[in-house]
């Protein structure tokens, strides 16, 4: 069995370097713990977690808070890519990831606490005014956000920045000369007090929007919860003079080619589309659309970095972190001639 001894041998250290390595202590040099993680890994070295915790008084558990399974939220493939890349990030810092999926997130939050089950917590699927937030902060408990609520009351924040995805989005269609646009957007349940990301992004592109002189048109709430090719082709009926199409709902972005096709519309020369879409759903399903591709990777290994800060750190200030990507032309947003 590899012990911390022989990490120590094959990285040149001390055995107190390499357990502060495994500790994740900030005064390390970060060559010197990149040669510890080699040595770790060249020698197949895996971290006795029971042992560690016993030493250290610490579970070596992550908690991860979702919304329940009662609060109506749509299904999404989003938040399941995100558990995977948070989970594989904490394990890469020698935690483990508990999912916790309580309708109560309050209750949920105080038992965690009381009961010392973890080191740290991720509140996510956040709404605006989140009741869990000051639950979170009454705990004590080193607590990110993987999101952006009303008032986040001085805990650590990180998110993709939607504002920035709407205002590149918005430019795009005005540079190519589109005066009239529709919105295929997320379900916010309900309007202004529901999914933090949706709200931002749909807030965003309307002043976008207003600020160039041109419309975007959103359609009604009762649209928003229709299966995504219905939702599609009501916004379109909806809006018949619309020559873009703005979407910021994944489920909505894999279905619009097929439901497109069977329209009979075709993109770009009937209709511009853009979306905002997560990464591996933009690459791996080939979705033929201009997009603000969301990096869920660079996302979820921020997260992970801040929570762990936040817990070898519980006095540093807060920190707001949020995540931009550039724009990927497709080519999907051809110019529109003024009439």
């Amino acid at each position: 069995m590899v012990t911390i001894n022989d990490v120590a041998r094959e990285a040149g250290v001390s055995k107190t370097t390499v357990s502060y390595v495994i500790s994740h202590n900030p005064r390390i040099p970060h060559d010197t713990q990149e040669r510890v993680r080699r040595a770790m890994r060249k020698l197949g070295y895996s971290v006795n977690h029971t042992a560690r915790a016993l030493s250290t008084s610490k579970t070596m558990t992550l908690g991860l808070l979702v919304s329940g399974q009662n609060d109506g939220m749509p299904l999404s493939l989003t938040r399941g890519a995100y558990l995977c890349e948070l989970s594989k990030f904490a394990r890469q810092h020698g935690y483990d990831l508990l999912l916790i999926s309580n309708p109560d997130g309050v209750q949920a939050i105080r038992e965690l606490a009381s009961a010392r089950k973890v080191d740290g917590l991720i509140l996510m699927d956040l709404q605006r005014n989140d009741v869990r937030v000051a639950a979170a902060v009454e705990s004590k408990l080193p607590t990110v956000l993987l999101g952006v609520p009303s008032d986040s009351l001085g805990l650590d924040v990180v998110d993709t920045d939607f504002e920035r995805a709407a205002h590149e989005l918005i430019r795009r269609f005005v540079n190519q000369g589109h005066r009239d646009i529709a919105l295929v957007h997320t379900s916010e349940s309900p309007k202004d007090d529901g999914a933090n990301y949706a709200v931002r992004f749909r807030q965003a592109a309307l002043t976008e929007a207003r600020a160039a002189g041109i419309t975007l048109r959103v359609p009604p709430m009762d649209v928003w919860d229709l299966n995504p090719a219905e939702h599609i082709r009501t916004v379109l009926n909806r809006f018949p003079t619309a020559s873009g199409l703005l979407i910021d709902d994944d489920n909505a972005v894999i279905a619009a080619p097929q439901a497109l096709l069977e329209l009979g519309i075709h993109v770009p020369e009937d209709l511009s589309v853009a979306v905002v879409v997560p990464d591996v759903i933009h690459q791996r399903m080939r979705i033929p659309y201009t997009a603000v591709n969301i990096n869920l990777s660079a996302v979820a290994e921020e997260t992970i970095d801040t929570l762990i800060r936040r817990i070898s750190k519980p006095d540093s200030p807060s920190v707001t972190r949020l995540v931009s990507q550039p724009l990927n032309d497709c080519g999907s947003i051809i110019r529109r001639d003024a009439p």
